[in-house]
């Protein structure tokens, strides 16, 4: 019989519920979620993949109670599509109104004042409606067209935004929608080993600091796939080796490289057309492809087709995959001695060169 959580090591997002919250690390940017919330100011959560922003949010939820909704923006093909799935989760349950719904080119501020103000007006005099609308997930013209053609319209209803995207700025005129602006960065090493604190509480304080300080500065998804593999590895000693000698080869690399590498790790599998990678290394997609082109020769990525698209991934998921797999049949006893030197050497490294 397992005594850990099934969710303890899972990087799916954290979600609303009592049961979740056990999981949840605060930061800085929740105390200024709180403020703004409090404030009624509308705030924009940008972050790359596997930030935190579905997980932040989702906490702001579980604080807000009935006085905040969620609404996934992945779903919705188009921004009036996206107004209608905020517009159906603010609605009194059981009230429906069938609706036409125009195409964004037909969208105008008759239609959003309508179909939201019809929505608030549900609750009538006796409940209070939500005031905090969650739009997780949010694409460039949600942003455009919601935040930054009908800016005006959404600024007179009683509502307080807080809208998460993998931008990291909203895009013009949507900007001047957002009285505060959030990023998400990888987390530090402190951040880190009080994750790894809470999802694996049978770890030793010290064993926890040692793991930290070879995975940190990471996302916490980042963090999380490493975790499984640690806890999954027969040879932790190995495991541990593998990603310092990662992070060593990586330190060398020229600036540039380094940080895309560096994104790269955070998108995961991904393409050279990646937008949120194209945005995070700021050059056209030509110059991605030849980047990936260097980090492929160097071993530090690898490369598989898949049809006519060409997906890239980081050296040290593949690798470290690859080395569970040889690990399955005989685990063997982690040796800690040398499991902190290769972690004295690779936080050095973390020191010297910010990942």
């Amino acid at each position: 019989m397992c005594d850990m959580s099934p969710q303890s090591l899972s990087r799916r997002p954290l979600t609303a519920s009592a049961r979740d919250q056990q999981f949840f690390i605060a930061g800085s940017e929740l105390d200024q979620l709180r403020g703004a919330v409090r404030l009624g100011l509308n705030v924009y959560v940008g972050g790359g993949p596997g930030s935190g922003k579905t997980t932040l949010l989702r906490r702001i939820e579980h604080e807000c109670g009935s006085a905040a909704v969620f609404v996934r923006a992945e779903p919705s093909s188009s921004a009036t599509t996206l107004l209608d799935e905020v517009a159906r989760a603010i609605r009194q349950p059981g009230d429906s109104r069938p609706s036409r719904r125009p195409t964004d080119t037909e969208l105008d501020v008759r239609y959003l004042e309508d179909v939201l103000s019809h929505a608030i007006d549900s609750w009538g005099d006796e409940s209070e409606p939500p005031e905090v609308v969650l739009v997780d997930g949010a694409v460039r013209e949600h942003l455009h067209v919601l935040f930054g053609r009908y800016r005006d319209a959404l600024w007179e209803l009683p509502l307080t935004w807080i809208v998460a995207s993998r931008l990291a700025s909203p895009p013009r005129p949507a900007d001047a929608f957002f009285d505060r602006s959030i990023q998400l960065d990888p987390w530090p090493i402190r951040r880190i080993q009080r994750l790894i604190e809470t999802r694996m509480p049978d770890w030793s304080a010290g064993w926890c600091a040692d793991v930290a300080a070879t995975l940190g500065p990471a996302t916490p998804t980042q963090a999380l796939l490493d975790l499984q593999s640690l806890a999954l590895g027969g040879d932790q000693t190995a495991l541990i080796a593998a990603l310092a000698d990662d992070r060593s080869q990586v330190a060398e690399l020229p600036d540039r490289l380094r940080k895309f590498y560096a994104a790269l790790c955070q998108a995961g599998p991904t393409h050279a057309g990646d937008e949120w990678l194209l945005e995070t290394a700021g050059v056209t997609r030509s110059r991605v492809v030849h980047w990936l082109k260097e980090l492929e020769a160097l071993g530090l990525v690898e490369a598989e087709r898949d049809g006519r698209r060409v997906n890239y991934t980081a050296r040290r998921y593949s690798y470290l995959s690859k080395l569970l797999g040889n690990q399955a049949a005989s685990r063997a006893a982690s040796d800690q001695d040398a499991v902190r030197s290769v972690v004295e050497a690779s936080r050095a490294v973390a020191e010297a060169e910010p990942f």
